[in-house]
């Protein structure tokens, strides 16, 4: 199996690097690209405390799918490719997501790791909200899920 995607309950279980490592090792395969994001203490000037991410979990899951799918397709079709976001509350400093891939060259494995990364932000349906040092909290603005012809 060559392709891992999943959502992961924070009231559950955390992402780890360590089996995103595990997934991708390889022998055929000579170069490996981990991107791990954190949930950052600061955001547009506003001190954060955590985020909270919602998903459609059904949906989240076939565009994983459709997207890992469509970077194999373009880049190396032989790549591994290990995916997780996190679903719930996320404080300052955990995972939020982590994408792994391992591939017969460095140059394949960067660009399918930024090429899911910048595609999930367009194409799956995940919404956060922020939560506030003050107390407060707010859902984000994100990005239409629809086609740009669409939105006019």
């Amino acid at each position: 199996m060559t392709l891992h995607t999943a959502i992961v309950k924070t009231e559950e279980n955390k992402i780890s690097s360590e089996e995103a490592k595990k997934f991708i090792l390889s022998e055929q395969n000579g170069a490996e690209s981990i991107f791990v994001g954190r949930v950052r203490n600061e955001n547009s000037g506003k001190e954060v405390t955590a985020v909270t991410y919602d998903v459609h979990d059904q949906a989240v899951i076939k565009s994983f799918q459709s997207i890992c799918s469509d970077a194999k397709s373009k880049f190396d079709k032989n790549a591994s490719i290990f995916l997780e976001h996190a679903k719930g509350y996320v404080s300052v400093g955990e995972i939020s997501i982590l994408i792994a891939v391992s591939s017969a060259h460095r140059d394949e494995a960067f660009k399918i790791c930024r090429y899911i990364l910048e595609e999930i932000k367009h194409k799956s349906p995940i919404w956060k909200k922020e939560h506030y040092i003050e107390g407060n909290e707010q859902w984000l603005p994100g990005y239409s899920l629809r086609p740009k012809e669409e939105i006019k």
